[in-house]
């Protein structure tokens, strides 16, 4: 039986977050559930149990843990530091991240909210740049942000500071989304660089509750929302195997455009900018470039692209393909599938197959979704 609710949905959002191991999908089936997060606050664990998806352990969890987790020490403390949260239920909320598949909570804005709204492109790379990487990081972050674009990177020293530096210095706007809180901000090096973003029109940005230390778990989160503010992301340099590669990973499940800047041959910097080159991704050196490639993503950015035409639509199936990516998308169609059909629809294992659609994703031919499933891309995205 429901009970009554005895929080707004604003302060269930923000107790919710505090809790550590229940998130954005949770939330999501509780407000299906019960029609708001509020309301599932007030239900016994017995009806939180006919949830889909919310088995005894995230039942007992939440139970256990709700009203612990106080949304009165949030909002106390946000005051006393000049924070802004701002939440699924408030106006403010980013409605390019709403999009993706497991939104923030909350979001811990020390800055000016409004900066996560304005058209965006997510700059990132390695923590350990060459100089002609530093270099072009900076470049890149003025010009854009002189363009009128909000350059959105991670805060971590390399690429992200370089990016965020030159976005102020062109008096534009810039974001930081952290993998820690606000007030365990990382590193520390780049503090007075936070603040001048947060004085400066721009905004640093934690989904995380105050005093949660960065860890190996938060760092790789924080990069979905990185990209998930923007419509674009740029790669500057990053070796193969690396933290940014998994900001691409997530920019292409929310179907952001991937753009990569080559650098030298010879350097381990420059290799997963090149492979991303190799499997598709725009080709990019300036900030022009990048404005070509999101005009027909972002409004108000030039004119938009018109839709493909019979001819267009023919070269893009003309594209160059390997034996192996034409017997991938073959097992691809209009209609969503899950990729275990593909896998065994192709005859190829199961990591070839993910490596064959990540690169026609870059070649806009498919699209990965959330929940392990892909479709054929529309013609004239």
């Amino acid at each position: 039986m429901k009970g009554e609710a005895t929080v707004t949905e604003r302060e269930a959002l923000i107790a919710m977050n505090r809790i550590q191991g229940l998130g954005a999908i949770t939330a999501k089936r509780l407000v299906e559930r019960f029609g708001s997060l509020a309301e599932a606050f007030a239900q016994s664990e017995a009806e939180l149990l006919t949830v889909p998806g919310i088995g005894v352990e995230k039942a007992r969890l939440f139970v256990g843990e709700r009203s612990l987790a106080r949304f009165e020490d949030e909002l106390e403390k946000a005051g006393r530091s000049g924070v802004k949260l701002v939440t699924w239920a408030d106006d403010e909320y980013p409605a390019l991240l709403k999009e993706i598949a497991d939104p923030p909570l909350v979001l811990y804005v020390a800055g000016s909210v409004a900066a996560l709204g304005r058209p965006a492109v997510a700059v990132i790379g390695t923590r350990h740049p060459s100089v002609y990487g530093r270099d072009t990081a900076r470049r890149l972050g003025f010009q854009l942000a002189a363009a009128g674009y909000a350059v959105v990177s991670g805060l971590a020293v390399g690429i992200d500071a370089e990016a965020h530096t030159g976005a102020l210095q062109a008096k534009g706007c810039t974001v930081a989304v952290l993998g820690g809180a606000l007030d365990c901000l990382f590193p520390r090096e780049n503090q007075a660089l936070a603040r001048d973003m947060a004085r400066k029109g721009g905004a640093v940005v934690s989904e995380y509750p105050f005093g949660r230390q960065p860890d190996r778990q938060t760092f790789p989160m924080r990069n979905r929302i990185v990209s998930g503010l923007c419509k674009g992301v740029v790669v500057v340099e990053a070796p193969l195997n690396s933290g940014t590669m998994i900001t691409v990973g997530q920019a292409l499940d929310q179907n952001r455009a991937v753009m990569a800047v080559p650098g030298r041959v010879d350097s381990p910097a420059a290799q997963g900018c090149h492979r991303l080159i190799r499997e598709g991704a725009r080709l990019v050196t300036s900030a022009d470039e990048v404005m070509e490639e999101l005009q027909d993503l972002v409004p108000g950015t030039r004119s938009a692209k018109p839709a493909a035409t019979s001819e267009e639509e023919t070269r893009r199936t003309d594209l160059p393909l390997s034996v192996e990516e034409r017997a991938v998308l073959a097992q691809v169609g209009g209609e969503e599938a899950a990729i275990d059909e593909v896998v065994r629809g192709s005859g190829l294992d199961a990591g070839r197959v993910g490596a064959l659609l990540v690169a026609l994703q870059l070649k806009r031919l498919v699209r990965l979704l959330p929940g392990g499933l892909v479709v054929r891309a529309a013609v004239g995205r």
